[in-house]
């Protein structure tokens, strides 16, 4: 049916010249189930061709793309309409950067992030962060937090105000230090008529009726990430309350009970060589649940655990426990899905932050929050200090890593995020570890993505 549909479009594509013409340095064609599939990485469309069709094109971007039109000019005008290729005088590279920094740059939105404590009830082997007992926001730090939601609301630009809790485990101590911020910050969203944007990264351990009862008091709902390290016997030999106590189930039962109370899901799985094999197992959990509430409230999203990456097949076998999650009825996703240019890191954006316990300022959630590693402070006023010109130095990390500027994927994954480009400041580095196929696999999970919402 797919090569059927392009094929009719090719017969009524019309005409479309412009000046001189060039092939789009960001397209790539791949072996996809019988045929093939062209794809833009800049624009993300995807034609799916046969193999006299890809010998065709590969032939004219040897010999110069301008001969396809002699052979194939139907062909040759849809490949114009749909930007594969493109007037010789666009430069695709400073296209993108324009992009970003329309995405990164925008002061519509902000982005405000609180560590309401660096402690934590569970100690994982591959967290970054240093847990400190007694750590807790206090109503010190609730109130310098507090205008600084006051001042950020001030903006005339404003038309969304994100507010997260992330740690530590927020939920800790979310009656006495999380309310008290959220209570304030539903005040100014009533006086700004603003849409409350609330979400939580947490183990989902503390999950409790009072915690479902809170918001519904409020008449809003929170949107949650929480974090399963495989299926029940891997999960519980890393996350567990004691030696003879694990806690999957417990999550597990609080994630459905989130569920049927309507807060959306995202069901982080990390995943290593050691617990990857049987995770698709977990959606088997949620079998209980009405259909609808799984379409509208839950979903799955694999991340590879950092200290165990490297290639080998482990993100194959993910993909296909992704692919059987689906087959269930549950959305389910990877860090393959990468965007990183239209749909960057919170980080990455001028107007974000992340406030720790202690009113040190930092921008990403994925290092530790040491004291020496901060980006800034904030003041009794709720006033951001960016120290150092940390915030300017981050803003221009990126578009400086050669490797990038040559690389067919680089609309996508633009070297990862600016964390990655601060971390590799003076040389030369790929996310993928450069490997073709790896970013191959990029391609081919986009496509798939494409395919599903216009084809299924």
């Amino acid at each position: 049916m797919l090569w059927e549909l392009c094929n009719w479009v090719w017969r009524i594509a019309t005409p479309y010249r412009l000046g001189e013409m060039k092939y789009s340095r960001y397209n790539t064609i791949l072996k996809y189930q019988e045929n093939y599939a062209l794809f833009n990485s800049i624009n993300q469309k995807v034609i799916f061709i046969e193999e006299i069709v890809k010998d065709l094109i590969n032939a004219a971007i040897v010999e110069g793309i301008d001969n396809l039109q002699g052979i194939h000019p139907t062909l040759y005008d849809y490949l114009i309409q749909e930007e594969f290729i493109i007037d010789e005088n666009i430069d695709e590279i400073e296209e993108i950067k324009k992009l970003s920094k329309s995405v990164d740059e925008n002061h519509d939105n902000f982005f405000l992030t609180i560590n309401p404590t660096m402690n934590c009830n569970f100690k994982c082997w591959y967290c970054y962060e240093t847990h400190i007992p007694q750590s807790k926001l206090g109503m010190t730090m609730i109130n310098k937090v507090n205008k600084l939601i006051d001042n950020q609301m001030s903006s005339s630009e404003l038309k969304s105000f994100n507010l997260s809790f992330f740690g530590g485990e927020p939920l800790l101590y979310f009656e006495k230090d999380v309310i008290p911020i959220i209570d304030y910050y539903l005040i100014k969203c009533k006086e700004k008529s603003l849409e409350p944007l609330i979400g939580f990264t947490s183990n989902g351990y503390l999950i409790n009726d009072k915690f479902i009862d809170y918001f519904r008091s409020k008449g809003v709902k929170s949107a949650l990430q929480i974090t399963l390290d495989g299926y029940k016997e891997k999960h519980d030999k890393i996350r567990y309350v004691s030696s003879s106590k694990g806690s999957y189930e417990k999550i597990v039962k609080n994630i459905k009970l989130l569920v049927r109370n309507e807060f959306f899901v995202n069901i982080r799985i990390n995943y290593t060589t050691k617990n990857i094999e049987d995770t698709f197992k977990i959606a088997n959990e949620f079998s209980d649940l009405d259909q609808d509430l799984k379409d509208r409230f839950l979903k799955f999203d694999f991340h590879r655990v950092w200290q165990d990456n490297q290639i080998d097949d482990t993100d194959e076998i993910a993909q296909k426990n992704i692919q059987q999650i689906k087959e269930t009825g549950i959305d389910a996703q990877s860090g393959y899905s990468a965007d990183n240019v239209r749909n960057s890191c919170y980080a990455d954006k001028r107007n974000s932050a992340v406030i720790n316990y202690n009113s040190d300022v930092y921008k990403c959630t994925a290092r530790d929050f040491l004291a020496e590693k901060r980006e800034g402070y904030l003041t009794d006023d709720g006033i951001i200090i960016w120290e150092n010109d940390s915030l300017d130095k981050r803003m221009s990390s990126k578009f400086n890593n050669k490797p990038c500027l040559s690389c067919k994927i680089m609309p996508l994954c633009n070297g990862g995020c600016s964390q990655h480009a601060l971390d590799n400041l003076g040389r030369e580095y790929c996310v993928f570890f450069g490997d073709e196929n790896e970013k191959d696999k990029v391609i081919i999970n986009k496509i798939n993505e494409i395919v599903e919402v216009n084809f299924n």
